[in-house]
């Protein structure tokens, strides 16, 4: 599922919404995170993580990467020391924004399928910490 920026920003609002009523809610509860979207990797075909099998749920690391000569909001994904690709380019500005102010972000593998070009083979989740 592709989002437009608009799309994103009311989902977004509408969560922070949620989070602020649900704190004055008596119930115990407490949300740690909330999904912000699940987007595809790009670039993947560039780096070393091209041949490895990735696995639902795996934890991956975003790091702003501010000298990009081809993106000046690149946010790239890695896992360990090991570059996986982007965040796509129509999202990279808002993500890097939400990293640049200190947002705490927690990103994991939703699919893969190694069958798949490459540009469609990896989709991650995009969770905001709490």
């Amino acid at each position: 599922m592709i989002w437009n920026r608009r799309k994103f920003i009311q989902r977004l609002s509408l969560a922070f919404a949620g989070l602020t009523l649900g704190a004055w809610a008596s119930d115990k509860r407490k949300q740690t995170r909330f999904k912000l979207t699940t987007l595809k990797v790009a670039g993947l075909q560039y780096h070393d993580s091209k041949a490895r099998d990735f696995m639902p749920r795996e934890k991956l690391c975003l790091i702003r990467e501010k000298d990009n000569p081809y993106d000046r909001y690149a946010v790239a994904l890695y896992t360990g020391e090991i570059k996986v690709g982007y965040i796509p380019k129509e999202n990279s500005r808002i993500f890097a924004s939400m990293l640049d102010n200190g947002m705490a972000l927690d990103v994991e593998v939703r699919y893969f399928d190694k069958s798949k070009p490459t540009w469609e083979r990896l989709w991650v989740s995009v969770w905001q910490r709490v």
